[in-house]
């Protein structure tokens, strides 16, 4: 469990340390850094954030305090004027070994989850590698690697345009392309096959309109995607080389929930309410942290920022019953309602010096 976590100099916070519990509740107006502390925490669990900037500040500190069978332990990343810095018990370690010894890991759930329907596909794409990120070492050199091919191509594709190259050089970044946009691939299918398997199993989220998840992709769906990609790319030249872009690939991928209405798939931001939208996504996240804690086999922290807007107390209760087992530091803006599932957390009122 996280017992405690300190802040030094991070969004306008100069100082702050608040210890945790198993289920612990931050109260607060607005502009009472509650978003502030749930981001930290998540940061310190090796995650980038989805919505904002990821970057330490010089001199931004962060330290948790982790207690595992009565012996506690601490986990901390800093900033100076170069670089940031991991250390585990005051010894200074890399990030992946930081990762590696880390003893637990993050679901972080806020308002700005609803972004992943309305917005741009990127967000969408970004929200499923920060999750494979986290729980498969290989894949962020996976994505590295795949991303230097695509801008040397890309890079390739303008000098040919302009005549300082040959349409043949293109060979061996077609092939190293489509090589390393199949292994990407592969890494965003075995999520897509998690999530279409789990949706049965979270019926309290997902069967009232029984949704299908969709990956949308020209081409992970191939009987031989890297043969496909490379004859792709081929027939394709002419246009890429006019745009200087590639025009396949995992960072043109796209997924979606959707319903059958009247025999056709609607996407469901186009059909269901927001509130039985917010529902959908929290199961999507219950599958996520439902996924990293078996990959992973440690435990899992349920960071929730302000989840009862558009809730009802039922579906309040619903969603809280499913993550109980985990520790859950949530925050609102309201006192908790007045159910029993809510009696043992701990408040920690921001508003109060």
């Amino acid at each position: 469990m996280l017992s405690s976590i300190s802040l030094t100099a991070f969004r306008g916070i100069d100082e702050l340390t608040l210890s945790l519990w198993k289920r612990t509740y931050i109260m607060g107006a607005n502009g009472s850094w509650k978003t502030h502390i749930l981001d930290v925490i998540h940061m310190l669990a090796g995650s980038k954030l989805l919505y904002g900037d990821s970057t330490l500040d010089v001199w931004t500190q962060f330290e948790g305090v982790f207690l595992e069978d009565d012996l506690a332990k601490s986990y901390r990343m800093f900033r100076d004027e170069n670089r940031e810095y991991f250390s585990i018990q005051g010894s200074k370690i890399t990030k992946p070994k930081y990762m590696q010894a880390l003893p637990w890991r993050t679901v972080h759930i806020s308002p700005f989850d609803m972004n992943l329907l309305y917005f741009a596909p990127s967000i969408r794409r970004d929200y499923i590698d920060l999750i494979l990120a986290r729980t498969h070492e290989q894949f962020t050199h996976v994505r590295r690697d795949y991303e230097l091919t695509m801008r040397s191509r890309n890079a390739l594709l303008k000098k040919i345009r302009d005549g300082l190259t040959k349409r043949e050089d293109l060979d061996f970044w077609d092939k190293k392309f489509a090589e390393y946009a199949y292994m990407y691939g592969l890494y965003r299918s075995k999520y897509r096959d998690y999530i279409i398997s789990s949706l049965s199993r979270f019926p309290e989220f997902f069967g009232k309109y029984s949704p299908e998840f969709f990956y949308e992709s020209d081409w992970i769906n191939e009987e031989d995607p890297q043969k496909f990609i490379e004859q792709y790319l081929l027939e394709n030249r002419e246009r890429d080389i006019l745009t200087g872009h590639t025009h396949i690939g995992p960072h043109r991928d796209d997924w979606r929930f959707k319903v059958i209405h009247n025999g056709e798939h609607i996407a469901i931001e186009n059909y269901l309410s927001r509130g039985e939208m917010k529902m959908i996504l929290l199961g999507l996240k219950m599958i996520e942290i439902d996924y990293i804690g078996k990959i992973l086999g440690i435990p899992m922290i349920l960071l929730v920022d302000d989840i009862f807007a558009e809730l009802d107390d039922t579906n309040s209760n619903i969603f809280l019953s499913s993550f109980m087992q985990h520790q859950i530091i949530l925050t609102s803006q309201k006192t908790l309602p007045n159910h029993e599932k809510y009696h043992d957390f701990i408040c920690i009122n921001l508003s109060n010096p």
